[in-house]
């Protein structure tokens, strides 16, 4: 497996870093280099559910963020 880190081996609370922009439909953004929170891996396709700084719930794909490096 390399070193190379899988989402589903991702700890709930994990920080992410966002490598896009992305809008909701309620009109919410985050805007690239924002930090969010992992609340859930979903599957079928693999989502992931996290909170923003504003606690609001986003549905992001696994190419939408990055690990922060610690």
């Amino acid at each position: 497996m390399g070193g190379k880190i899988r989402i589903h081996d991702l700890n709930i609370g994990t920080k992410l870093k966002l490598i896009r922009n992305k809008r909701s439909s309620w009109g919410w953004e985050l805007l690239k280099g924002d930090i969010v929170k992992l609340i859930e891996i979903q599957e079928q396709p693999v989502k992931l559910k996290v909170l923003d700084n504003s606690a609001r719930e986003w549905h992001l794909d696994s190419h939408d963020i990055e690990l922060l490096d610690n």
